[in-house]
């Protein structure tokens, strides 16, 4: 057996100390980073369990990848890329929905969904995944990638071998789309407030940042979203995941999630606060 050293290291901008710029909080950019940032620690302290739970798909799956994916057989190499881009995009994912940018979290977690199909897909189909890799080389490769990765095209495939699961992804997958992965009608008016003056005149505004339940929504999806990412790895190297035991751990998350989910729809149900 090889095995190969890896070592961590720290980004530049953590290893000086640096005070806070004299311009910071002045513009109105500058305000609103502040902003969100205080939101996303005063959420981490004040939505515990569900972070809890954020927190546990991170360790059995971006935290875990480097033991799963170790030495990957060629053929599975395209995919673990493509899985390791939405193990990216489900942390800043998470960053964005504590923070309570709804409206753009709805774009990143319709991102996790189809890097993840898509590592599937290069996995278990040798045609697919060599268009994929050919994307780049010129208009006509890139053209036969196109061809090849229609969504519907994809999701046949996926409900060939799994249709309980391809039901799934296609739903939250079209929910994203109407919530604002797509500049539809439906997420449009999410992030809008519209309030009556007089008469025919209204005043109207836009959300930036959303606080309370609607941070909490967006972290179910985040947590519905890595369990078919979970579920779509587990056809591609469940044999790995299984060595590892990672799939019991997994599995006792998404049963103490589906309490979480039992308690915020009571709690929804009975108007009490959150």
């Amino acid at each position: 057996m090889r095995v190969t050293k890896t070592k961590s290291v720290n980004a530049l901008s953590r290893q000086v100390t640096r005070p806070v710029p004299e311009n910071w909080g002045k513009s109105e950019l500058s305000k609103f980073l502040d902003l969100a940032e205080t939101q996303m620690v005063a959420s981490y302290a004040i939505v515990r369990e569900w972070v809890d739970a954020l927190e546990e798909i991170d360790d059995h799956l971006p935290c875990q990848a480097p033991t799963f994916f170790h030495e990957i057989d060629r053929p599975r190499q395209s995919a673990a890329n493509l899985f390791m881009r939405a193990f990216g995009t489900f942390r800043a994912a998470c960053r964005l929905a504590l923070s309570g940018q709804m409206y753009e979290v709805t774009v990143l977690t319709r991102s996790i969904i189809e890097s993840a199909v898509y590592a599937w897909v290069c996995a278990t189909s040798e045609e697919h995944r060599n268009a994929w890799e050919a994307r780049e080389r010129g208009d006509e490769e890139r053209k036969a990638a196109r061809r090849m990765f229609t969504w519907g095209g994809l999701l046949k495939r996926l409900e060939a071998a799994d249709p309980r699961l391809a039901e799934r992804i296609q739903g939250l997958y079209e929910q994203s789309i109407d919530q604002g992965a797509h500049p539809n009608i439906g997420g449009i008016d999410l992030s809008l407030e519209v309030n009556h003056v007089d008469g025919d005149r209204h005043e109207m505004g836009t959300i930036f940042i959303h606080g309370g339940e609607a941070i909490l929504a967006a972290i179910v999806d985040l947590i519905h979203a890595m369990s078919l990412v979970y579920q779509l790895l587990m056809l591609t190297i469940g044999d790995r995941l299984r060595i590892l035991n990672i799939d019991r751990k997994v599995e006792a998350q998404h049963r103490r999630a589906l309490e979480l989910f039992e308690a915020f729809k009571k709690r929804i149900n009975s108007g009490d606060p959150l």
